[in-house]
């Protein structure tokens, strides 16, 4: 029997691959194939909203790996960007459970998302303060998906009612996501610290340390980012929230 269940399950994997969709990636600005969400998938996207306070970090840790398991044709998923990945999850939801979300037609959100210009100013910034350089970036689903980890884990034994704890990890957190590289001057001169060679405890130590006047100006960067970023799940002004809930039926 249980050799039967193994062909059974061999014979989906590939009917899910043959009737895969056809999903516009906006920083590759093609398409590019995934197999639909399967029952277990959605089961545990609808599981990560049990946990309210890490409800949202939770779901995009779970669909970065859902991602890299449904992508038929090759992608390097860790290099995707977030409106990726709010491509991804509004094609997948349209074309496996309804195209109709809240009054709002998926398929027109698609359409809009294929048609958005990508400013490459936007997603990358440059601040000067005190003679300290932050060169900014947004964040790949790879350096969200790490911090996002590191958050969970260090959350995970924070009471529900120590707000105060969990609102400035995850301020200090969200911001670590967006710094590529710091430089300073030293009395030798010049040092520079890429944050993609540091572990996620140095890269937050480094970045607790920075002055407010740097902080504020990499604030705005995200700020900007985040308009920018919402264009890709507003249709006619009407937002569309991509987290466990939209997955539900």
């Amino acid at each position: 029997m249980s050799e039967n269940v193994t062909d059974i399950l061999k014979q989906l994997e590939k009917l899910n691959e043959a009737s895969g969709v056809n999903v516009y990636i906006p920083s590759l600005k093609k398409a590019v194939r995934f197999k639909n969400l399967n029952l277990k998938q959605q089961k545990d996207l609808l599981k990560s909203s049990i946990d309210d306070t890490l409800t949202r970090l939770s779901f995009t840790t779970k669909f970065f790996s859902i991602i890299k398991e449904n992508a038929i044709d090759y992608i390097d998923a860790s290099k995707l960007l977030i409106i990726d990945r709010l491509s991804i999850a509004i094609a997948l939801r349209s074309a496996g459970l309804s195209s109709v979300y809240n009054s709002i037609n998926l398929n027109d959100l698609i359409t809009q998302i294929q048609s958005t210009a990508i400013d490459s100013t936007i997603l990358k910034s440059t601040t000067d303060t005190q003679g300290l350089t932050v060169n900014l970036e947004a964040p790949t689903l790879g350096t969200d998906n790490d911090i996002n980890l590191a958050t969970i884990a260090k959350l995970k034994n924070v009471s529900d009612r120590d707000v105060k704890t969990q609102i400035g990890e995850l301020f200090v957190h969200e911001i670590v996501k967006f710094i590529h590289s710091v430089t300073f001057k030293t009395d030798d001169g010049e040092q520079n610290v890429v944050f993609a060679n540091l572990s996620t405890d140095n890269k937050i130590a480094i970045t607790e340390k920075l002055p407010s006047t740097a902080t504020n100006k990499i604030l705005d960067f995200i700020k900007t980012y985040r308009v920018f970023e919402n264009k890709f799940s507003t249709l006619n002004d009407v937002s569309v929230e991509v987290d466990s809930s939209f997955f539900s039926v």
